[in-house]
């Protein structure tokens, strides 16, 4: 691998790693959205139950950042060391 392909591949590996954590980012402030006064809305109750809005995001976010992580996974698996970065 020449110079010029690795920094394309780190280049383009940053741009991922920033990209997601980005979205990790905003995903995490949306549940802080839970603690603001602008937020009391997530804390009443869904009909009749006891399960909340909070609760909804939460498991929400949870399932989201589990999906990130599987997309990430395979968007870099052919990443290894022998690969070349391909």
């Amino acid at each position: 691998m020449t110079k010029q392909q690795l920094h394309r591949v780190i280049r383009r590996k940053t741009r991922q790693r920033l990209g997601f954590a980005l979205v990790v980012l905003v995903l995490y402030f949306a549940y802080v959205l839970n603690y603001l006064p602008s937020g009391r809305f997530l804390g009443a109750r869904l009909g009749d139950s006891w399960v909340t809005g909070s609760l909804l995001m939460f498991v929400g976010l949870i399932v989201v950042f589990i999906l990130l992580e599987l997309v990430f996974l395979a968007l870099n698996r052919d990443d290894g060391p022998g690969n070349g970065g391909k």
